[in-house]
């Protein structure tokens, strides 16, 4: 029988690879000072509306509850973790740095993407507004993508604050700027040239080419201060700039730099991003594996004053890379498995626990016709000196594994 479009059963070896991916997230959050948080998989569609773009709140999976308030299933973690921590109850708490694991939902955008139902693993900062914070999130972010074993990738920072600047000094329609960062976001140069047509005159010389190049406006720290130093030093594009140069010296102190970017033509999907803003991506991969920024705003709508920075990996995607690259096999999982007769099964049953509590998962079938205990590991017989023994099972355990 057929799913859902857009959903999909996971099977055991993709399931392995996920824990394996969620494990290492978690170590590293924790040895960071994150603690983990819960938010419910159902909220109220009002929670996150004003935050989306039209486009993006059509993918929501809204229904009307019991109640007759329009709700939907959660579409991503940082609004649910904002409004949590806005309550009175939640003040209390002084640790700013949370984490989470859990299932987001979003129709698909397209029949090439279908995917709905997505694992997110992220963490959220909050409480403090700082050059070093932010440097703090990305330097995170590069290490959760080399500890959930992604050789290859590329993270791409930018701020809020340089479309921001280019669109406000655009004599147009509040439709046609969203136009405008659409083509931006999808990379499409011929369109930004189509929307800028009738908008030339209403711009300087520089802005106009930054705007016209901005899909394209990506390099490292000496290309991003060679463009600032053609804008005002009093101007918005000037100061993100600054701020963002700031951010890459404390990314280089940390040694985080390798696979990082600018890339002032980045543009997240949701409103509430003010300042910084960044995505990681993998060749073997169409979608960022990861996405986040800061969002100082945000909390406010819950009548909370608090900046806050964070980031999101998308785990399903991080388990597709690491199969398409090779680092992962799909292969089964190593295995003892023990025959015996039914004579011996208090024995065996003794001895398969003493394994099992050393993390060897083991196999007990029964053979009415066994002379005696029979050890197999991965399917090869191995032979030992009769009674059996959880010593025995063990060292041939780790020799497999050592050889592997």
């Amino acid at each position: 029988m057929e799913t859902v479009f857009g959903m999909k059963d996971v099977f055991p070896h993709e399931v392995r690879i996920k824990r394996e991916i969620e494990r290492s997230l978690r170590r590293v959050f924790q040895g960071w000072g994150y603690e983990e948080v819960e938010t419910p998989s159902i909220e109220l569609f009002k929670t996150f509306s004003p935050a989306m773009e039209d486009e993006e709140s059509e993918r929501l999976y809204r229904f009307i509850n019991r109640e007759g308030k329009l709700a939907c299933l959660r579409p991503e973690f940082t609004t649910s973790v904002a409004r949590m921590f806005s309550g009175k109850a939640a003040r209390e708490f002084t640790n700013t740095r949370v984490f989470y694991d859990g299932k987001i939902f979003r129709l698909p955008t397209s029949p090439f993407r279908s995917e709905t139902e997505l694992t997110q693993v992220g963490l959220e900062n909050f409480g403090q507004s700082d050059p070093f914070i932010d440097a703090e999130i990305i330097a995170l972010a590069a290490l959760s993508l080399r500890e959930a074993g992604i050789r290859e990738y590329e993270l791409d920072i930018a701020h809020v604050g340089f479309v921001h600047y280019l669109l406000d000094t655009l004599a147009v329609t509040d439709e046609t700027k969203r136009c405008l960062k659409r083509s931006i976001r999808a990379r499409d140069f011929n369109a930004v040239k189509e929307v800028l047509q009738g908008s030339r005159l209403d711009l300087d010389r520089v802005s106009l080419s930054v705007l016209e190049q901005l899909p394209f406006l990506r390099g490292k720290r000496a290309e991003l201060e060679s463009l600032r130093n053609n804008f005002p030093e009093n101007s918005l594009f000037f100061t993100c700039a600054g701020h963002l140069i700031q951010v890459w010296d404390m990314l280089e102190d940390m040694d985080v730099t390798e696979g990082v970017f600018f890339n002032l033509g980045l543009i997240r999907d949701f409103e509430y991003y003010t300042g910084v803003i960044f995505e990681g991506f993998s060749p073997y991969e169409g979608s960022p594996v990861l996405t986040g920024g800061r969002y100082d705003g945000l909390f406010h709508r819950f009548g909370r004053e608090c900046p806050a920075c964070g980031f999101a990996l998308f785990v399903e995607r991080l388990v597709e890379v690491l199969q398409k690259s090779g680092i992962h096999s799909s292969g089964e999982p190593s295995l003892l498995k023990i025959l015996y007769a039914p004579a011996d099964r208090r024995e065996v049953f003794q001895q398969a626990e003493i394994a099992r509590a050393r993390g060897i998962p083991v196999i007990m079938e029964e053979d009415p016709y066994a002379s005696h205990p029979r050890i197999f590991l991965e399917g090869e017989e191995c032979t030992f000196s009769p009674p059996l023994s959880a010593g025995d099972m063990i060292q041939k355990w780790e020799k497999r594994q050592n050889r592997g």
